[in-house]
């Protein structure tokens, strides 16, 4: 039962992270006139993408990284939140690394 579980959850994040995906690749090749309506689409996959339960720790980095947007001023605010995803992306790669997984 629980991996039946685990099974759903990451073909619904797995579905939710393509489709996000995809809009962002029509994005780039579209017309002026199209890109309203598509930003307007991407702002709501990327609010399913957070309503969906991440699949891993990834997911979880991939999250946050959606709603820090700005992380590039350096005030002490924006400073911390890089550490916190700094943090978070040795913690993964840490664990790749017990779980003998590539990075």
């Amino acid at each position: 039962m629980a991996i039946d579980a685990t099974n759903a959850r990451q073909a619904s994040w797995k579905r939710a992270i393509q489709n996000l995906d995809e809009l962002n690749k029509k994005l780039v090749a579209a017309s002026a006139k199209d890109r309203d309506a598509l930003e307007r689409a991407i702002a709501a996959q990327e609010e399913d993408v957070l309503d969906t339960p991440a699949a891993d720790l990834e997911g979880v980095r991939f999250k946050i990284q959606l709603m820090w947007t700005d992380l590039l001023g350096l005030d002490p605010e924006t400073e911390a939140k890089r550490l916190v995803l700094e943090d978070l992306e040795i913690l993964i790669a840490e664990m790749r690394n017990l779980l003998g997984e590539a990075a």
